[in-house]
């Protein structure tokens, strides 16, 4: 949605907004589980259930075809493997991938357009912006068939918890779907197409609080999703208050870390297990909970590789970086992908019976909650860098209640026009009463690991 079209959305009636958002959700939905989407989720609820070596072969043969696409129809793949004395026949088994250098962030950024198969024009090409949680937003781009087989995933999920796509959902995301100034309900907006109420998540404060949980026990959704630190908010006060649970069937957290103490006060408060999900914006990995606990390595998203820092795999019970090689997103593939996060791996079985390889614990992704001077937390802000091309790195730090202060690092073509537009983005998240100051940067100090956290709070939280 550009500025032009938020400025008439957030003047129209009430009503007018759902329609817009509804019709919005009907693209949306269209694009996600349109085509094939059927098929998709029906092959992943067979393959589910393949033994062990069937699930090794159908990698083994997913990656063949990856690396020969890659070869031959991508500018970038083509040249390293020049470079570096590489055929496809040499990369036969998950074994060899070894022999494929890394793919970076920077990467990525250098070697965009070389990136982007070539051959056929397809039919339909999207382009998304990563938030860049690591600090390091991208542009991917991708075909609408991979991206529906993606959502296949995400079907598959709901399966585990007996949960049909269609069924009432409340979801609390960071879209920009009330006005901020709104002080009073709706704080939510209702899309049709996906019977998905979607909450704001910058409106969440002590005195707004008992109006969402009033609509959450109103619509009483089947399926609740969202960041964890919007959905503990919520959780928080339906238990301090000793409200009746809401009781979904299904809740799934994903984007950001999520902590021990936010599932528990969750898992209280709506009197439901949280299966929490792990992923990317690059369609790199896919990674979720099952109804036992455990987390899974889907594998037939592509394969995860958990390496130390001399790039060797990690034994069982130890953290590594995740280095991933998707097997969905044909328009622009990622092989070797460094996705800068830590996972702790595990060589554990499931009870659940899926031979599907398990994580112990996701290290990565644990940023702090942002307040306004009122007390009123802001949710992520990383989105505020989505659609703003020419940024390499971002931090944001909240030095006192009314001041935040944004460090980025840019490229030569980012110019003041561009500062307005990030101004914009924030401005609609956090108000006109905040400080907001931004310092163009060469470098972000980094932390031993070689990371940097992506957002930073500096005061005592009430």
């Amino acid at each position: 949605m550009n500025k032009g079209m938020e400025k008439i959305y957030y003047k129209i009636p009430y009503q007018i907004q759902n329609l817009f958002i509804s019709l919005y959700g009907i693209y949306l939905h269209q694009m996600r589980y349109g085509g094939r989407s059927d098929k998709y989720t029906e092959e992943l609820l067979a393959s589910q259930w393949f033994p062990k070596e069937e699930l090794i072969e159908l990698q083994r043969d997913r990656l063949t075809k990856l690396i020969s696409h890659a070869y031959n129809k991508v500018p970038y793949y083509n040249e390293l493997f020049k470079t570096t004395g590489l055929s496809p026949k040499d990369i036969q088994d998950i074994f060899d991938l070894k022999k494929i250098p890394f793919l970076t962030k920077n990467t990525i950024k250098n070697s965009f357009d070389k990136l982007i198969s070539r051959g056929p024009i397809r039919k339909k090409l999207a382009r998304f912006h990563t938030s860049g949680t690591t600090g390091s937003p991208l542009t991917i781009i991708c075909d609408i068939d991979d991206r529906r087989r993606h959502y296949a995933f995400l079907n598959r999920l709901r399966s585990w918890y007996g949960v049909e796509m269609g069924l009432r959902r409340a979801s609390f995301y960071g879209r920009i779907i009330v006005p901020q100034n709104r002080n009073r309900p709706p704080f939510w907006c209702y899309d049709v197409a996906e019977n998905n109420y979607i909450f704001s998540s910058y409106h969440m404060t002590d005195k707004n609080l008992c109006y969402y949980y009033d609509k959450l026990l109103k619509i009483r959704p089947v399926e609740i999703s969202g960041y964890p630190s919007s959905l503990f908010i919520v959780a928080r006060y339906i238990l301090a208050n000793k409200l009746p649970p809401i009781k979904p069937r299904f809740i799934m957290t994903t984007a950001e870390t999520l902590l021990a103490q936010q599932r528990s006060i969750i898992e209280a408060a709506f009197q439901c297990a949280v299966s929490d999900q792990y992923g990317c914006t690059e369609m790199a990995l896919f990674v979720s909970q099952c109804e036992k606990g455990n987390y899974h390595i889907h594998p037939e998203y592509g394969i995860v590789e958990v390496l130390d820092k001399k790039g060797e795999p990690v034994h069982s019970g130890e953290e590594g970086e995740v280095v991933c090689t998707s097997f969905i997103n044909q328009a622009m593939p990622l092989i070797r992908y460094q996705l800068g996060d830590i996972v702790k791996t595990s060589s554990s079985s499931c009870p659940c019976g899926r031979n599907f390889p398990v994580i112990e614990h996701i290290v990565g992704r644990s940023d702090d909650i942002l307040i306004t001077p009122d007390g009123k937390p802001l949710g992520r802000l990383d989105t505020i860098f989505k659609n703003l091309e020419g940024i390499y790195e971002t931090q944001i730090i909240q030095t006192a209640a009314d001041c935040l202060e944004l460090k980025i690092v840019t490229g030569r073509n980012f110019s003041d026009k561009h500062i307005n537009e990030l101004m914009y983005e924030i401005r609609k998240r956090v108000g006109i009463e905040m400080t907001v100051k931004v310092d163009k940067v060469d470098e972000i100090p980094k932390d031993r690991n070689g990371k940097f956290k992506s957002v930073l709070s500096r005061i005592n939280k009430p």
